[in-house]
């Protein structure tokens, strides 16, 4: 029989009633974004045993995608709607990092109205093509 080494777990079924609870608190208009580091600090927990416990426990892996995904929504909206004093590189910054939403831009390659074919090197490679021999079939 192997003996348990380490603290007992404080996990209980309450932790997803209090996380709740801070859910409902942790809004805008309370000057609270809703975190998992929020979180944390009301729990009196800190974050890499939520993080375990979101890995070991279904409730609780679904009550941190609920914190995220209510940041998620506040800081769309607060970005959306702004305010005196939101601070929008703020907000796209934690967008980017905790959401993985980031800015893109797309871009036409052409060479005088023409499409230009783009080759993997690895292909330039293994079939000995010459990048300047791109147009001589013309």
């Amino acid at each position: 029989m192997k003996k348990k080494v380490g603290r007992p777990t404080k996990y209980t079924p309450e932790m997803i009633t209090k996380g709740k609870v801070y859910l409902k608190a942790a809004i805008p208009e309370n000057m609270d974004i809703p975190s998992v580091e929020g979180l944390s600090v009301y729990l009196g927990i800190g974050l890499r045993t939520l993080y375990d416990w979101g890995k070991k426990y279904k409730d609780f892996r679904t009550l941190l995608k609920e914190v995220k995904t209510k940041q998620k929504l506040c800081l769309m909206q607060i970005g959306i709607f702004g305010g005196k004093e939101i601070n929008a590189t703020i907000v796209a910054l934690m967008l980017r990092v905790n959401h993985k939403m980031v800015e893109t831009t797309k871009s036409d390659i052409t060479s005088k109205g023409e499409k230009v074919l783009v080759m993997p090197s690895e292909l330039i490679d293994k079939y000995g093509i010459s990048q300047n021999s791109k147009n001589s079939s013309k």
